[in-house]
C-alpha cells in the first residue's frame, strides 16, 4: 500500500496492488505518465472519478536485482480513492472594476498554487444566481486570436451580469481545457496540420478535458450564493459542479456567433466534447438569431449524444460509446437508400482517416466521378467472403503484409457493356454488376480498375474497419452487401483528410459523416450481434 500525493492537485491515492499468489511479481509504476496521472487527478478533484481500476505492467522482482524486458507480464490495480479534502479559496481582497458594461467588483482569492479571480454584480446572497465559471483563453482573450469564441463567451458574460444587474463570473486560470498555454500552442501546431482540437491534445497525451472546479464551491459559499443558473453549453462543466455539491437550478446556453476561423472548432466541440450548439450557429451567422437565442434563453438544442451510455461488444470484450450520435448511423443508412454517398471515419487511433461510401447497386457513373475526385483514386468495393469464392475472386497474395490487414482480392472488370474499365462509366457497370447476384465468374476479367476487399463475417462488430462499415450500411439499408469505398484526400490531395477537413467537406457538398465507433454503437443498441440487418 502506497499513498501518493501531489502539491499541484493536493489529492491523496490509496493504491492497492494485487499480484498472483506466488509469483514474485510486483507493480512497478502505477502511473508512468505524467500526462496520464495529472489528468486522473484532476478528474477526480472534479469530482468526475470515485475510483480507478487499473493495468500495470510487471517484471520479475529480486531484491537489488531487477530482470530485464523478456519477463514482463501484467497485474491488475485497484486504486481506491480517499474523498478529496474540502477545498477552501481564501479570500484577498476586493476592488472596484468599472467596464464598457457597466460597474462590477473584482475579488481575488488564493487556492494553494492557484488564484481565483471572481467578477461579481449587485447582491448575489441566495438563489437563482447567474454564474459563469470561465477558464482562461489566453490566446483569444489578450492576442485577439479567432481560432475559438472564448472572448466572445466571456464577453456576452459581462453583458448578461449587466443586463440582469446581478450575478457572478468566476475566472479560473486553465489553459487549453487545462493543458496549459504552451501545451496549447503545441497543440494549435497540429491543429494547422489538419487534426481538431480533441485530436491535438491526445496526439500531445491529454485527455479530452484536464480541468478541475474544485475551488468554485468554497467560493459561491463566501459569496453567499445558494443556487446558481449556470451559463454554458458544455455538460461536462454542469456535471462537474454538480458532483462537487453545487446547486444548480438549470443551464442557460451562452451562444455566440461562429465565423470561418472558429467554425471547425465549434463543431469539434459539438460533435465530439457533446457541448449544446444549435446548428444554425453552426452554419452561417445570423447576428440576430445568435442574440435572440442568447438573450431570451432560447434553446433550440440539438439531442447531443449521450456519452455516459457505454457498449461492451461481446465480440471484443471492448467499450464503446457514441461519437457523432445514432441519428447520424440513421441518416447515414436512409442516404444509402436513396443511393448517395456518405462519409465515414474510423478512430484516431486507428488510420484516422474517412472514407466515402456508397451501395454498389446503385453505383452511377456521376456517383463515381465524384469519388474518384475527391479520394486517392482507388476504388474499392467491399463484400462478404461467400459471394468473393463464388466469383472465383482469391486473395491478392497469399500473405497479406497490410497494417491492417484489409483482404485485397484480385482486382476486376466487368467485360459486359465496359470498354477499357478505367472510365466512371465502366467502373460504375462494374459495381453493379459485381453487386447483382446473377452475375457469374466469367463476366469479369483479371486483372481490373476495381479492388474488391474481403469483408469478416460480423461487421464492425468484429473488425472495425472502413471494409465492413461499408458490407454493415448496405445491409442496413436493404441492399445488397456489396459497398464502394475509397480515403477521402485533403483539398490538394496531398495527404488524408482528417476529421477537421472532412467536416468541411461534407458541409459543402451536403453529405452524411458518421463513424465507425458510431455503427458499432448503433448495432450494439439495436441489439443486432449477428450480421448487420439480419434478424
Amino acid at each position: 500500500r502506497r499513498t501518493l500525493r501531489t502539491a499541484t492537485t493536493g489529492v491523496c491515492l490509496h493504491v492497492h496492488t494485487f499480484v498472483p499468489r506466488g509469483s514474485g511479481r510486483w507493480c512497478e509504476d502505477v502511473v508512468t505518465c505524467r500526462g496520464a496521472a495529472m489528468s486522473m487527478l484532476r478528474m477526480l478533484r472534479a469530482g468526475a472519478l470515485a475510483f480507478l481500476v487499473a493495468v500495470a505492467p510487471t517484471s520479475s522482482f529480486v531484491p537489488g536485482q531487477r530482470q530485464q524486458g523478456a519477463q514482463r507480464r501484467r497485474a491488475s490495480v485497484v486504486v481506491n480513492v480517499a474523498p478529496p479534502p474540502h477545498c477552501n479559496a481564501e479570500f484577498v481582497a476586493e476592488c472596484a472594476l468599472p467596464t464598457r458594461w457597466g460597474e462590477f467588483r473584482l475579488r481575488s482569492y488564493r487556492d494553494g498554487d492557484e488564484e481565483p479571480t471572481v467578477v461579481v454584480m449587485g447582491d448575489v446572497s441566495g438563489g437563482d444566481v447567474l454564474l459563469r465559471v470561465h477558464d482562461q483563453c489566453f490566446t483569444s482573450e489578450v492576442f485577439g486570436s479567432q481560432r475559438c469564441d472564448c472572448r466572445e463567451q466571456l464577453e456576452e458574460s459581462f453583458a448578461r451580469l449587466a443586463a440582469e444587474g446581478r450575478g457572478v463570473i468566476v475566472y479560473l486560470q486553465q489553459e487549453g481545457r487545462g493543458i496549459g498555454l504552451a501545451n496549447k500552442i503545441a497543440a494549435y501546431a497540429l491543429q494547422d496540420k489538419g487534426l481538431d482540437t480533441v485530436e491535438a491534445n491526445r496526439k500531445l497525451g491529454f485527455e479530452d478535458e484536464m480541468r478541475s472546479y474544485h475551488s468554485v464551491p468554497s467560493i459561491l459559499e463566501d459569496l453567499g450564493v445558494t443556487g446558481v443558473r449556470l451559463l454554458t453549453n458544455n455538460p461536462f462543466k454542469l456535471n462537474s459542479l454538480a458532483a462537487l455539491g453545487v446547486r444548480v437550478e438549470r443551464r442557460e446556453p451562452l451562444l455566440v456567433h461562429s465565423s470561418d476561423r472558429n467554425r471547425v472548432y465549434l463543431r469539434t466541440k459539438a460533435s465530439r466534447m457533446a457541448h449544446i450548439i444549435p446548428d444554425h450557429l453552426l452554419e452561417n451567422y445570423d447576428p440576430h438569431a445568435a442574440a435572440s437565442a442568447t438573450l431570451n434563453g432560447a434553446n433550440h438544442e440539438t439531442n447531443p449524444p449521450d456519452r455516459s451510455q457505454v457498449f461492451v461488444n461481446p465480440e471484443t470484450g471492448k467499450e464503446h460509446r457514441w461519437a457523432m450520435g445514432r441519428k447520424s448511423v440513421e441518416d447515414a443508412i436512409a442516404a444509402i437508400a436513396r443511393g448517395e454517398v456518405v462519409v465515414v471515419t474510423d478512430d484516431e487511433g486507428r488510420e484516422n482517416e474517412g472514407d466515402l461510401i456508397m451501395a454498389a447497386e446503385l453505383a452511377t457513373p456521376e456517383a463515381m466521378a465524384f469519388i474518384v475526385r475527391y479520394t486517392g483514386g482507388v476504388i474499392c468495393v467491399a463484400m462478404p467472403e461467400d459471394r468473393l469464392e463464388e466469383l472465383e475472386l482469391p486473395q491478392m497474395v497469399p500473405d497479406n503484409q497490410d497494417p491492417k490487414n484489409t483482404a485485397f482480392t484480385v482486382t476486376v472488370d466487368a467485360n459486359v457493356d465496359t470498354t477499357t474499365g478505367i472510365s466512371a462509366v465502366d467502373r460504375a457497370q462494374t459495381m453493379r454488376m459485381l453487386a447483382s447476384p446473377d452475375s457469374t465468374p466469367d463476366q469479369f476479367c483479371r486483372p481490373g480498375h476495381i479492388f474488391p476487399l474481403r469483408a469478416r463475417d460480423g461487421g464492425v462488430l468484429v473488425r472495425d474497419g472502413h471494409t465492413e462499415a461499408s458490407v454493415d450500411l448496405c445491409r442496413l439499408a436493404g441492399l445488397s452487401p456489396a459497398g464502394v469505398l475509397s480515403e477521402v484526400v485533403t483539398h490538394d490531395s496531398v495527404d488524408m483528410a482528417r476529421m477537421p477537413e472532412l467536416l468541411r467537406f461534407a458541409e459543402e457538398h451536403k453529405l452524411v459523416l458518421t463513424t465507425i465507433e458510431d455503427m458499432i454503437c448503433y448495432r450494439l443498441g439495436s441489439s443486432d450481434l449477428g450480421e448487420a440487418g439480419t434478424p
